[in-house]
Parts: structure tokens; C-alpha cells; sequence
């Protein structure tokens, strides 16, 4: 049997052994927490009305947008910044224009005190700098001392530039860098003009093959190496293209021996900036409905800033009689005139 001192001992030392081992186990935990990679977040570049700009993309947010701070509490649409940084979530689609545009599901504004001041020296870099409209800031570098941004002029394949932020003045100096991106597009086009010589021409797409398109009047086949873009410079795929599509059409060979030509399909770019979504849906709905047996477009054209009119020929009508097609608009709807052919 031991003493009871010795015991009162033995049980103290047992008692500061196993608040140790716990007390040790609470810091190495604590010390291994990630801590938040600000990179990873997006920069509020700008608002236009009830949309946000992120990257290169007009973001709108509605009453089913959640929004919330990162500590949890509420924020209004009305207290969002320009460089403010922040977490998005969208609908998973984006229409291709420029800048493009989408729908925010949930907005997540970061509010911890670095997130604070990082934003504070993009707000007033966005607000001060001379270089004109810009788009897609993002953060390339950060550290205790300075920021460094990338963004672009507002253009397809724009000017790129650096911007390296002073973050105990604000101060910065902004300079002109290559944009890879741009310089790889132009190499490809000269690729493909070298290789591919014989012509271009634009229209809409009113059928869709296997292996190629009828635009306008010709079946066009794809070469081995086709290539699909959009005009903001995109590697897109066959299955972006629709019936009604407004597209510019690089060939290799076009033969008009019959009604219906026959080319071999080099390049075929989507013409979104050109193109009205809208019009696009009339016109698949015109080509794909039984107004006609089979319709093809000989042209199409904006016939004043309420119309769009299309010409079109009956492959199935044995009359070669051509029809004229004028959508409205305003109404959505259009009026039909026949061209009678002379024998």
C-alpha cells in the first residue's frame, strides 16, 4: 500500500500528463487549419444594374440568388463593390456573347480581414487606373507586400496587361504584357488560310448532317482537320451549331452543279455578336415547320431596325417560285410573299 501523499502525488501528476497530451493534440490541430487561397476567388469587376462582372462574363442576380457573407450573415445585393472578392455559383450554362452572360445561384461575399484589404487595393485600382474598359481581372501573385493583376482591354483578343499593386500605399504601375492567347488564335488563322485557300462566305445553317451543314444553298462536308470557333475566338463543337444559326463558312472546294452546291467545309465560325437569339429560333422554326417541304435560304438580310427578312426556295416545289419571309420584332411573327417564277 502506498502513502496517501504519495497517491495525492501520483494522481496530480496523471491529471497534468493527460490535460498535456490534450492541450498539445487542440494546438497541432489548430496549426494544421488550411488557411484560404485568395487567388482561388473571384473579383468583382464591375455592376451594371441587377448583373455583376466576373472575368468576362455578366453574371445577373435575382431574388432565388443566394447571398451571404462568409462568417454567415446576410448581404444585400446593394452593398456589392467593385473589387469586392467573391465566391459564385452559376446555372452551368453561359450565353455565348460579349461579355458573356449567366445566372447566379449563390453568391458567397469574403469578409475576413485579409479578403477586406486585398479588395480595398483592387477597388482602387479598378477605380483609379488610366488604361480604359477593362475585363477579367484576376489575381496572378499575392503577398504581404504587393498584387499583381492580369486583365484586358475590352475587346475580342484585346491588349493584356500586368499591374503590380503596392499594398501599404495602393499605388501601382501598370504595363502591357503578350497575350498568348491572342497570338495563338492569329497562328492558327494563318494555319488555316495557308492550308485551306479557296473562299468564305456566311449564312445560315438550315440542315444538319453527320459529317457536315447545308448554309444557305450548299452542302458543305468536313474536311479532316474542319475546325468549329465562335467569332469571341472559342474552340467550340459540332453539337454548338443549331438549325437557324447565323455562321461564317471558310471552304476548301464549292461546285454549283446542281440547285444545292456541294463543298468541303474547312472552318465554320458561330457569329454570335452578329446574330439575334430570337431570329435564330424563327428561323429554325420556319425551316423545321410545314410552311415548306423543304426550305432552303438564298439570303437573309435586316430589312429595317423592326424586320429580318429571308429569302427562300422550296426544294420540293417544282414551281422554282421564291418566297419572301419578314419577321417582326416587336410581335415575334412574320408575313410570307410569294415570288412567282417566269416560265
Amino acid at each position: 500500500m502506498w502513502p496517501l501523499n504519495y497517491k495525492i502525488i501520483f494522481l496530480v501528476l496523471v491529471t497534468f500528463l493527460v490535460a498535456g497530451c490534450g492541450m498539445s493534440s487542440q494546438n497541432s490541430s489548430h496549426s494544421s487549419e488550411p488557411t484560404k487561397d485568395i487567388k482561388e476567388f473571384s473579383i468583382v469587376e464591375a455592376i451594371n444594374d441587377k448583373s455583376i462582372l466576373i472575368g468576362d462574363t455578366y453574371f445577373k442576380v435575382s431574388h432565388q440568388t443566394k447571398m451571404e457573407k462568409a462568417d454567415g450573415q446576410n448581404v444585400q445585393f446593394s452593398e456589392l463593390k467593385p473589387g469586392d472578392l467573391i465566391t459564385l455559383k452559376d446555372e452551368g450554362y453561359v450565353l455565348e456573347s460579349f461579355p458573356g452572360q449567366g445566372s447566379a445561384t449563390s453568391i458567397i461575399l469574403q469578409n475576413d480581414n485579409e479578403s477586406l484589404k486585398v479588395s480595398e487595393s483592387i477597388r482602387h485600382f479598378i477605380e483609379n487606373q488610366k488604361t480604359g474598359k477593362i475585363i477579367s481581372i484576376n489575381i496572378e501573385k499575392l503577398s504581404a507586400e504587393s498584387i499583381t493583376l492580369h486583365f484586358y482591354e475590352w475587346e475580342i483578343h484585346g491588349k493584356k496587361y500586368e499591374a503590380v499593386i503596392d499594398r501599404l500605399t495602393n499605388e501601382f504601375v501598370v504595363t502591357e504584357i503578350p497575350n498568348e492567347e491572342a497570338l495563338e488564335q492569329e497562328r492558327i488563322s494563318r494555319a488555316m488560310a495557308e492550308a485551306h485557300p479557296e473562299g468564305s462566305t456566311s449564312g445560315r445553317i438550315t440542315k444538319i448532317y453527320a459529317d457536315g451543314f447545308r448554309v444557305n444553298m450548299a452542302d458543305y462536308m468536313f474536311a479532316k482537320d474542319v475546325q468549329f470557333t465562335n467569332d469571341l475566338g472559342k474552340t467550340i463543337s459540332k453539337n454548338d451549331f443549331k438549325v437557324g444559326s447565323f455562321v461564317s463558312v471558310d471552304y476548301d472546294v464549292l461546285k454549283h452543279e446542281e440547285m444545292i452546291g456541294e463543298g468541303v467545309l474547312s472552318k465554320l465560325m458561330l457569329l454570335t455578336k452578329e446574330d439575334n437569339p430570337d431570329v435564330q429560333r424563327w428561323i429554325e422554326s420556319v425551316v423545321t415547320g410545314n410552311e415548306f417541304k423543304e426550305a432552303a435560304i438564298m439570303m437573309s438580310y435586316t430589312d429595317t431596325e423592326n424586320y429580318y427578312a429571308i429569302r427562300v426556295a422550296d426544294l420540293k416545289d417544282d414551281t422554282y417560285d421564291t418566297f419572301e419571309l419578314k419577321y417582326d420584332f416587336k410581335s415575334g411573327t412574320h408575313t410570307t410573299s410569294r415570288n412567282v417564277h417566269k416560265k
